[in-house]
């Protein structure tokens, strides 16, 4: 059922100024040009509003039970427009932005300074989860833009890459200084562990299956005392304390707290990058500007 805005005024002018011609003279119409739009309005829903006796109507029960659903379309419709000729003049209105927990505690906050610098009404919401999650959520639509870290080129149609995503094993240089001497990953077992906490199917140098019966033969030796965090900040809170050892990014960490560790030469993975995927509807002149002006944020060190 299609409702003509222009006939459900006219029906409010009639509800409000209680005559066909008092209603007309506001709507700056015809008598007889309301009364057709009155009927046409009926005619769509099918009922009859108005009890009418010769020249004079009034509202019956149904016309009573329409007005505040009436007022309800209109005043929707009027914000609707106002929104629109916002979004017009500003060719934008808002961009949801997911991201890996690491970019969100130490890289975003303050690209997302500069981007409301550049983007002073530009409306951010905010989403952080692993990079699987970011990817459906931008593929269902639910995001605009994902900063994803991604062994090779994400599964999306457009992405901007911002730089390496290397993790690299550090330990506190007075707790364990032989770490700068290992070059394999299965030397790593001889220290104290600080993982994050693995999705089903993921390599993980601790097996939580172990984790929790430590008489287990197959348990990694050296592997008595270990951590699995639910993120990147609660490692480097743990390897700063001198829990144990645990992989770090380089963006996360000040001249300071570098001076106090010692790094791993343990190879990583050196497609790993970070990425900004694009949403399918984010296209256009004005989101590529605005993707490509956080991407460079994000790239400064």
């Amino acid at each position: 059922m299609y409702l003509d805005l222009d006939h459900v005024e006219a029906f409010l002018a009639v509800a409000d100024h209680g005559t066909v011609t008092a209603a007309a003279k506001a709507l700056h119409m015809t008598q007889p040009a309301v009364s057709r739009t009155l009927k046409l309005l009926e005619d769509s829903l099918g009922v009859s509003l108005f009890d009418r006796s010769g020249r004079a109507v009034a509202l019956n029960a149904t016309g009573r039970a329409l007005v505040p659903r009436a007022r309800a379309m209109i005043d929707e419709a009027v914000a609707l427009r106002r929104d629109l000729v916002k979004v017009g003049q500003r060719r934008y209105h808002d961009v949801r932005i997911g991201t890996v927990d690491s970019v969100a505690t130490f890289l975003l906050p303050n690209a997302l300074a500069g981007l409301r610098d550049r983007y002073p009404e530009l409306e951010v919401k905010l989403y952080s989860a692993r990079t699987a999650e970011l990817l459906r959520r931008l593929g269902d639509g639910l995001l605009d833009l994902a900063i994803v870290a991604f062994s090779g080129e994400p599964p999306v149609e457009r992405t901007l890459p911002i730089g390496r995503y290397e993790l690299v094993f550090h330990g506190l240089a007075e707790r364990f200084p032989t770490l700068a001497e290992v070059t394999d990953e299965a030397a790593l077992h001889a220290f104290p562990l600080i993982q994050l906490e693995s999705h089903r199917g993921q390599p993980t140098l601790v097996d939580k299956e172990h984790s929790a019966s430590p008489h287990q033969s197959s348990r990694p030796s050296g592997a008595g005392t270990f951590a699995i965090a639910s993120s990147l900040a609660s490692v480097k809170a743990l390897v700063l304390a001198g829990f144990g050892v645990g992989a770090l990014l380089d963006f996360m960490l000040t001249p300071a707290e570098r001076a106090r560790l010692v790094t791993a030469q343990v190879a990583h993975d050196p497609d790993c990058q970070l990425h900004i995927a694009f949403g399918p509807l984010w296209d256009g002149l004005v989101e590529r500007r605005i993707a490509a002006t956080l991407a460079d944020l994000l790239r400064r060190p």
